[in-house]
């Protein structure tokens, strides 16, 4: 018994210790960028989202639609960005490219945003690693969209 419960620790310990490396791995990288002035698809549908090219496939996520002057709304996605936790890391006229951090291990994700010039917001929201989300990047569009929508 007590040489079962000593591999289940060094198991745990080892799992513990993998995923703080690839929170660190995460921390390196960026964005994607636009190509051809559009979000870039998605690599994998398990840890991404995205507004663009919508397919009906769980990867796809339908644009926000704004009202206001572009550079009005530019102001308030910011502000928004900031406060849900990102950290803006590239900004001009129609694009945002920005991270997030989740608590413990310190995974980022690249959140990428496209203004477009007949009031649309498109997003890409994707894990820099690991293979699956959980949800977590749709949640968060999802969130950043209320947020945008209550304004």
């Amino acid at each position: 018994m007590n040489k079962l419960l000593y591999i289940l620790i060094v198991i745990a310990v080892i799992i513990i210790l993998a995923f703080f490396v690839m929170g660190m791995i995460s921390q390196k990288g960026k964005a994607l960028g636009l190509k051809d002035g559009h979000l870039q698809a998605c690599s994998s549908t398990d840890n991404c989202v995205i507004s663009e090219d919508i397919d009906g496939s769980s990867a796809t996520i339908e644009p926000l639609i704004f009202s206001e002057p572009k550079p009005v709304f530019m102001d308030r996605l910011k502000e928004a960005i900031g406060t849900m936790g990102g950290e803006i890391v590239t900004s001009d006229s129609s694009y945002i490219a920005s991270t997030f951090s989740s608590g413990i291990f310190r995974f980022v994700d690249d959140v990428e945003f496209r203004v477009t010039n007949d009031q649309q917001l498109h997003f890409r929201s994707s894990s820099r690693v690991g293979r699956k989300d959980f949800g977590a990047n749709k949640k968060r569009i999802e969130q950043l969209k209320a947020l945008l929508a209550d304004q």
